[in-house]
This record gives C-alpha cells, structure tokens and sequence, in this order.
C-alpha cells in the first residue's frame, strides 16, 4: 500500500499535511449531502486526495429524502 498518496503525505513537512487534511476536510463538508455523506468523502480524500475526492463530490448524485 505505499502507492496511496496518504502514505506519501507523511514524508512531507507538517504545514504540507496540514494544508492536505484540510482540503480533505474542505471536500467532505462539500459533499455532506451528496450520496457518500459527510464521513465517506472524508476517508475517500483522505486516503486517496482531495483532488480525487472533489472529482466523486461533483459527479455522485444528491442524497434521497427519506419520507
């Protein structure tokens, strides 16, 4: 598992990881009412990268009202 860009991050300095889990941050709030939820767009662009995970934010489709 070394290729995932989350066992990469760790090598770079601290402001680096820092700016990296925010965007993670930045793109679960996005995603909070989209398919995945708040928690699921979290760990994907956490472990895969932000950029990925704001490519599945825009292309899942929005959350079912449950009546």
């Amino acid at each position: 598992m070394n290729y995932l860009p989350l066992t990469a991050i760790f090598s770079f300095p601290l402001n680096i990881q820092a700016i990296y889990f925010f965007l993670s941050l930045l793109v679960a709030v996005i995603g909070k009412n989209r398919a995945m939820g708040f928690w699921g767009n979290l760990f994907f662009s956490a472990i895969f990268s932000p950029l990925l995970g704001i490519i599945v934010v825009s292309v899942s489709g929005k959350k079912q009202d449950k009546k």
